[in-house]
């Protein structure tokens, strides 16, 4: 029996709990009490936690006695806007969207509504869902260079090994499933990249879960093998790195609008040859100067930034979402504009999608939950974030385009009109 003297912070939740009897009914009142608990430590060494105690989102989960994330104190608060209603001719989104968007920077929400604007009286941006698959790739060693490339081609063969890494990888699953297993090999040592389907999930921990299982039937029957780690990094996950450029991850997402000319004179004061010449510029020319793997857009993860943090997604997974390929290309009619996003990670069920502000927000959308199909609702949200990148990314580029619009507008919506 655990006692609350001398408790380590980690313990306080199953502390409290024992004190009251180890009830399941009483696990969020315990979780709550930990929080509190944690944060009159840090007020009695002098720190002010008002703001942090106030906000408090629950997380825990009584049937499962998780608590959601590990000594909690408390919430951090991100300001919440949404976008002007946002026209989406998607495969999943089709509609008017408010899009919600979470953030600090002053000016964003004002830019991409004036993006907006613009994609609105184009009749709305077009939206396709390419490719959906969550990968994890753990790292084995064998005991030859021959052994290792054996390996490897029974795998792209799918002899029956890979049928019964597949089947072990698929046991324990209700929506997941092994899409493919592709071998990288580097002398005795082999990156096998499982690309899986996971449903509206993100589907970090399934891949990982599932690639485990995957991984035990092969050392079943390859004995010689070890297993070095169960990520290798050729997955690759919270990186930016061309293999989820080239093979895709999460959500691959073409966006495009054909901007009338009219309507970027009107909206913008911006001539179409005048946008595509700058994209071209600071788009690839500047990138690739700077050395870029898959930045080559003008600032993508803005808009996926603030769409995550107020959906609940995996804000670390920002860093391969924003992967991201921004277009522009003059014509006689005006503007066709787009990006491509191939690792866009995003879901409807899971992690901090079921909480609080994250699941009404994503309610907004009408995307929270599980969709009729597996995996509708997440390539919704992916529509809807491709959406509104194009917005983000279109107004930016016109507001490059118009000498020192950008720094005019930051400082006139950050620090006051005076």
């Amino acid at each position: 029996m655990l006692s609350r003297k001398g408790a380590k912070l980690h313990e306080y939740e199953a502390v409290i709990w024992q004190e009251l009897g180890s009830d399941p009914t009483k696990w969020k009142e315990s979780c709550c009490e930990a929080a509190k608990a944690r944060v009159a430590l840090l007020k009695s060494a002098g720190t002010p936690m008002e703001e942090v105690s106030r906000c408090c989102i629950d997380t825990c989960n009584a049937e499962k006695l998780t608590t959601g994330i590990e000594q909690k104190i408390g919430s951090a608060a991100v300001p919440l806007g949404i976008s002007s209603p946002l026209r989406i001719n998607g495969g999943y989104a089709k509609g008017e969207f408010y899009v919600p968007l979470a953030t600090n920077e002053a000016a964003l929400i004002a830019g991409l509504n004036r993006g907006r604007k613009a994609v609105n009286a184009a009749g709305g941006v077009n939206v396709l869902v390419t490719r959906d698959m969550m990968t994890r790739a753990p790292l084995v060693e064998a005991q030859s260079i021959d052994e290792a490339h054996d390996v490897a081609e029974k795998i792209r063969r799918r002899d029956p090994l890979f049928q019964r890494m597949k089947s072990a990888a698929e046991s324990q699953s209700k929506v997941t499933t092994l899409l493919d297993i592709q071998p990288f090999q580097l002398g005795r040592r082999l990156h096998l990249r499982f690309v899986f389907q996971t449903g509206d999930s993100m589907g970090m921990n399934s891949a990982t879960k599932y690639a485990s299982a995957g991984i035990k039937a092969l050392l079943e029957t390859h004995s010689s093998i070890k297993l070095l780690a169960l990520t290798g990094n050729m997955c690759m996950d919270k990186k930016a790195g061309h293999i989820n450029v080239l093979l895709g991850r999460g959500k691959s997402v073409e966006a495009e609008v054909m901007v009338p000319r009219n309507v970027m004179k009107e909206v913008f004061d911006v001539e179409p040859e005048t946008a595509a010449r700058l994209c071209m510029a600071k788009c690839y020319e500047g990138s690739a100067l700077a050395g870029t793997s898959a930045g080559y857009n003008l600032n993508a993860a803005n808009a996926i930034a603030a769409v995550f943090i107020a959906t609940g997604q995996d804000a670390a997974q920002i860093v391969e979402s924003s992967s991201c390929f921004t277009r522009a290309e003059a014509c006689e009619g005006g503007l066709l504009f787009g990006v491509t996003l191939p690792s866009l990670e995003v879901a409807t069920v899971g992690g901090g999608t079921e909480y609080a502000t994250a699941k009404e927000c994503l309610h907004l959308l009408g995307c929270d939950g599980p969709g009729k199909n597996p995996g509708d609702n997440a390539k919704k949200l992916a529509e809807i974030v491709a959406a509104a990148v194009v917005c983000q990314e279109l107004n930016l580029l016109c507001a490059l385009a118009k000498d020192y619009e950008l720094a005019d507008s930051h400082i006139k919506l950050a620090r006051g009109k005076a």
